[in-house]
């Protein structure tokens, strides 16, 4: 259990909070790049509680800037996107892409005054299809080119925007049982509402034994469950959280928004047959948080999630009250991350650098991340390979199944795309 005031640390991530100060050391992703086109070349985005204006100039460099005009302060993401940069629709005043003032039509020839006006801007790169921002102090670190960013294939991301805070997202990669129970048990109840016959359920192991590690990227989660050793992938390699707001394979970034709301990105990166070329472009969907009845969508795995972490926050700010709660033995992984977290913060504020920062280009070429699904394909046992996952017929949806890309079926759209294009 935390205080009220430990609660307020830890969730608050505006400019000048530990918190705030923290994520500012890190990449976040804020778009995907298809997001941006000629047909949309702004975006507005909110970020660690700032708001801010994504733009995409007509040649093709990224600008994340403070969202008002110097001028009058229109809105500049209704911009006219041009080599420089992004001109403003009211009076034509051009920025570039670190926020610099370079033209102002309606001033006298040879007025220096652009000179005077800058607007905020922070650094943004593209990765495997994501946009990425950086809010942080100079010099940058590196983009983290994660394994699965990095990878060739079928790649897709989903981004919600979640109307609850950051951590309860988090916190849920460190809390190993409630798969047992919220994906489990609950996500069969669901499918056998929607009509699934039983054996078309998910079988559920028991867990029997959690096991947690600090790594030199976060922390390293392990479990045995029913019908598995020490030797099993799930224990003997486990699986990696990655710090301060990434669960790695397939990564899901919990973005802070600000206090109150989180942008949860999934992303997905699938090796395809050799005959198969991969997409041009890698798609970006929002699947819906709320379904026709007003209650959360609860029929696949990442919709499950979000009514936990949401309902967790239920008062008017979504932040869950810490200060109620109450632990057991099993959430050792929550209290261990819990107390990474306030080391990490302590550690920015007395002015160091801390966990899972890239300086060095050597290392970040491709990040390999250990993962239990690289210790079943070398050969390693997991409970993985035998447990019953919701059979059904290949080429059949039953009715019972989320039917949805952003529902886990999007490779397997793909595939049949490209199988009835080549017929």
């Amino acid at each position: 259990m935390l205080t009220s005031e430990q609660n307020e640390r830890l969730t608050q991530v505006g400019p000048g909070t530990p918190m705030g100060e923290l994520m500012r050391r890190y990449w976040h992703p804020i778009a995907g790049s298809a997001q941006l086109n000629d047909d949309n070349p702004t975006k507005e985005v909110r970020l660690l509680g700032e708001d801010l204006v994504l733009f995409r100039s007509a040649v093709g460099k990224l600008g994340l800037i403070e969202p008002s005009c110097a001028h009058r302060k229109a809105n500049l993401s209704y911009g006219i996107p041009e080599p420089e940069g992004i001109r403003c629709a009211y009076h034509g005043w051009l920025y570039d892409v670190n926020g610099q003032c370079v033209d102002q039509p309606s001033e006298p020839e040879g007025s220096r005054f652009k000179e005077k006006v800058k607007l905020k801007a922070y650094k943004v790169q593209e990765l495997g299809g994501l946009i990425f921002a950086y809010m942080g102090p100079e010099p940058a670190p590196l983009l983290p080119r994660y394994d699965v960013l990095a990878w060739d294939g079928f790649r897709d991301s989903h981004s919600t925007i979640l109307p609850c805070n950051w951590l309860q997202c988090m916190e849920n990669s460190l809390d190993s049982t409630h798969s047992e129970y919220l994906h489990g048990h609950q996500g069969n109840y669901v499918y056998s509402m929607k009509g699934a016959p039983s054996d078309a359920l998910r079988t559920v192991p028991h867990n029997l034994r959690l096991g947690f590690d600090i790594f030199e990227y976060g922390i390293i989660k392990r479990r045995i469950m029913e019908g598995e050793t020490e030797e099993s992938a799930d224990w003997k390699v486990g699986h990696p959280v990655l710090f301060p707001n990434i669960l790695s394979s397939p990564n899901q970034f919990r973005v802070p928004i600000d206090d109150g709301h989180t942008l949860h990105v999934d992303y997905t990166s699938t090796p395809l047959p050799d005959d198969v070329p991969a997409p041009d472009d890698i798609a970006v969907y929002h699947p819906p948080l709320y379904g026709e009845d007003g209650r959360i969508i609860r029929d696949y795995t990442f919709a499950q999630d979000y009514m936990a972490w949401v309902t967790q926050g239920q008062r008017s700010d979504g932040v869950a009250q810490r200060n109620l709660e109450k632990l057991a033995e099993s959430d050792k992984g929550i209290i261990l991350y819990r107390r990474l977290l306030k080391e990490q913060m302590q550690l920015v504020a007395d002015g160091g650098e801390p966990l899972n920062v890239f300086r060095d280009p050597a290392k970040n070429v491709r990040i390999e991340l250990p993962d239990e699904r690289k210790g079943m394909a070398q050969g390693l046992t997991s409970i993985r390979k035998t447990r019953n996952v919701q059979r059904y017929p290949a080429g059949e949806m039953p009715p019972w199944i989320n039917p949805a890309p952003w529902a886990g079926n999007g490779y397997r759209d793909y595939l049949k795309q490209r199988a009835a294009a080549a017929t």
